[in-house]
């Protein structure tokens, strides 16, 4: 396993004052609960706002956090703005993106549907961008994920027992640059490929469903017996690193191994690892191999500071 030496990790921010408020946006999954933990052992007090996949988590009950639906996003900010929030972080999951003229706005919202409109048009990187510049314009200041919780970051190198073969090495800079090509689309992150072609690339139904299909391919006889399969999950070139950084989990690793996968790349340094230990786990139990990947230039550039 690749060692992670304490002074390759910054130390998270911590706050202003004591006890200050941090909002967090807590979609589904582990990961804006890892935010709260790290959030409180740095001293803030999290108010966190429940949307999407995140409404009803039992983990926040005892932080006071609210549900929000989609149509109460105006009400959310009002929240933040009234508990003095002046920082905010988002994570999570969203299974579905809203369509703001099917919800039923309340009136907070109603007088911010013109933005929320605008906001939604685009590829997932575009926006978040705007949804950043929108809440900036509100007096909020935006915090990245690993500025809270750096012991997240993906590192260089293997993780768990396995290392690539030369044919994997093969398939890995395939699907790098696979992975690469469409995050300059703003159309995903990841890709598939073997040592001999590209296999599959994310669009909106999100990494997944995409591995659902390259099982599905598989059983199917279209990827050949000797080929190699290998997914890259990559930052996309210019990307905001305060949000939707690429991510895996242990999840990632048993969806992958059950597609038929043999080693999953992460862009180091950029990419989050969501539970170590249980990732390391799977990859060994699947005889999966799970490395770092260096970031390029072309990747790096334009990216906020």
């Amino acid at each position: 396993m690749h060692p992670r030496r304490a002074e390759e990790t910054p130390a998270p921010i911590g706050p202003a004052f004591e006890n200050e408020p941090l909002g967090i946006i807590a979609a589904g999954g582990d990961l804006p609960r890892i935010l709260a933990e790290g959030a409180v052992a740095a001293g803030f007090r999290p108010i966190v706002a429940r949307f999407a996949d995140g409404i009803g988590a039992g983990w926040a009950d005892g932080l006071g956090a609210r549900d929000f639906r989609w149509g109460e996003a105006g009400d959310a900010i009002a929240w933040f703005q009234s508990e003095r929030v002046r920082r905010v972080v988002s994570g999570g999951t969203v299974s579905v993106r809203p369509d703001f003229r099917a919800v039923r706005p309340t009136w907070r919202t109603l007088q911010l549907l013109h933005h929320a409109i605008r906001i939604m048009r685009g590829g997932d990187d575009s926006v978040l961008k705007r949804t950043a510049r929108f809440l900036e314009g509100r007096g909020f200041e935006l915090v990245a994920v690993q500025d809270l919780a750096p012991q997240l970051l993906m590192p260089a190198g293997y993780l768990g027992r396995r290392v690539a073969s030369p044919d994997e090495r093969a398939a890995l800079a395939l699907a790098a640059r696979a992975a690469r090509t469409i995050g300059i689309l703003d159309a995903g992150q990841a890709a598939v490929a073997s040592q001999q072609r590209v296999i599959a690339m994310e669009g909106i139904e999100g990494t997944r469903e995409m591995l659902q299909r390259v099982g599905d391919l598989a059983k199917r006889g279209r990827i050949g017996a000797r080929e190699v399969c290998v997914l890259v999950k990559a930052v996309k070139p210019g990307q905001d690193r305060r949000f939707d950084l690429p991510s895996i989990g242990g999840a990632t690793v048993r969806e992958a191994a059950e597609a038929g996968i043999r080693g999953i790349g992460l862009t180091a340094g950029y990419g989050l690892v969501i539970g170590f230990e249980d990732l390391v786990a799977a990859a060994d139990a699947a005889d999966v191999f799970v490395v770092g990947v260096e970031p390029d230039d072309e990747q790096l550039a334009g990216e906020a500071p």
